[in-house]
């Protein structure tokens, strides 16, 4: 999906991800993309999220399962960055100095231990 520039939503809840291994760029600038369903996505076998959704600039959600996972070991720069609008849901707001891995996670809520940019939906 990479550069789909006229993409605004997307759902992907249907997707079999479990043997997948490298998620780089996979939405990079998708500048028009608002929300993406990754609900069905299980990362356990991800070792790359470079870039996954860099210069999404009008990201607003991105809904998972707790299935979306981040591996300690898994590559993740910039995974997130010039995503300004991006906001977890339990309104944890896009940091620019928060754009790796460690926002890739069901949001905890902006004042907990666990914020993310994750909102959560259950399949």
């Amino acid at each position: 999906f990479r550069g789909c520039t006229d993409l605004c939503n997307l759902n992907l809840n249907f997707l079999d991800t479990r043997n997948v291994n490298n998620m780089k760029s996979m939405f990079s600038q998708c500048t028009s993309l608002i929300s993406v369903d990754l609900s069905s996505f299980n990362t356990i076998n991800v070792i790359g999220f470079d870039s996954m959704f860099w210069r999404c600039s009008v990201l607003k959600t991105i809904y998972t399962s707790n299935t979306f996972v981040t591996n300690e070991n898994a590559s993740s720069g910039s995974m997130f960055s010039a995503c300004n609008n991006l906001v977890g849901g339990l309104g944890t707001k896009y940091n620019s100095s928060k754009t790796n891995k460690e926002y890739a996670r069901v949001d905890g809520g902006p004042d907990s231990s666990t914020p993310g940019y994750f909102t959560l939906k259950e399949n």
